[in-house]
């Protein structure tokens, strides 16, 4: 009992100081339906939820001895974290809503961003952490660096990159472009018209169908690609992997010999075709399967 009870002490000492110093914040400012809202915090959690008011509220803690500047108009509203230590900064976390059309722009560090509702713009940009979009934004622009990202809902326009993070997406789209570099990709939604997914060594998992008469493109240097679409889904495939392997389990067509002597080809389409779909690999496998 000694020895917890010591154990606990030790704990509580080694507990950063900003855990224990955080000062609460609860501000407001008026905001028009389409204004504009720009946010930077350094490090801990930024949530973004819209609501049917003209209006923008923030809640939260900031460490203790920083500051939250706010300021703008009804047309635009500006606010950052000011930390006392610009190194070492203490976490933030933000709680604000919005108005529900509002155009939101979010940078950070090392920080979470969710946002949820808002059908105006939304441009999210993490060095690490992680993005979560959920709901029908006009579009989307999502950047992160080591951090993961996934749009969940209906945008009309998105664009979603990642160096070495995962990168999801759950919904439909008629335009939407997924990268990654060592991450993976990762859509499961139904009507892509306008759609480009690409990595480097990362895996590419698509289950899904195709909007009749779009492009969507694959490409990938040595991750995998593995498709899954309804025998509803019509589709034009043209599939090339210089170095590695194509397994079609969608129809009847085998695949070929690569045309450089190695690897394998594949033309043929699904139901009544339509669709362009174009996969390019070095020497990542391909499947192709058909969804129940």
């Amino acid at each position: 009992l000694m020895h917890a009870r010591a154990l606990f002490i030790l704990a509580i000492a080694v507990i950063p100081s900003f855990a224990l110093a955080q000062t609460k914040v609860n501000r407001g400012m008026p905001l028009d339906q389409a204004g504009a809202v720009r946010i930077y915090n350094s490090v801990g959690t930024v949530r973004v939820t819209a609501w049917n008011r003209d209006s923008i509220s923030i809640k939260g803690s900031i460490g203790k001895g920083d500051e939250l500047h706010m300021g703008g108009t009804r047309q635009g509203v500006k606010l950052f974290v000011e930390g006392l230590d610009e190194r070492n900064p203490a976490p933030a976390n933000l709680d604000l809503m919005v108005p529900a059309r509002a155009k939101v722009w979010v940078k950070t560090a090392t920080a979470t961003i969710d946002v949820q509702g808002v059908t105006g713009s939304l441009d999210l940009y993490i060095v690490g952490g992680e993005i979560h979009v959920s709901g029908n934004p006009a579009d989307v622009n999502a950047e992160a660096i080591d951090g993961s990202i996934r749009i969940d809902g209906s945008p009309a326009w998105a664009r979603a990159k990642s160096a070495s993070g995962d990168v999801t997406f759950d919904g439909t789209s008629p335009d939407v472009t997924m990268s990654t570099v060592s991450g993976r990709i990762s859509v499961n939604g139904k009507d892509f018209e306008k759609a480009k997914f690409e990595s480097v060594t990362g895996s590419i998992r698509f289950a899904g169908t195709f909007a009749p008469g779009g492009l969507v493109n694959f490409d990938t240097h040595s991750g995998s690609i593995d498709l899954q679409i309804p025998s509803s889904s019509g589709a034009d495939f043209d599939v090339v992997s210089i170095a590695g392997s194509i397994v079609n389990k969608l129809t009847s067509r085998r695949p070929g010999a690569g045309r450089y002597g190695r690897g394998a080809e594949l033309i043929t389409s699904n139901g009544q075709g339509g669709t362009s779909v174009v996969i390019r690999t070095f020497k990542g496998p391909v499947t192709l399967l058909k969804s129940n």
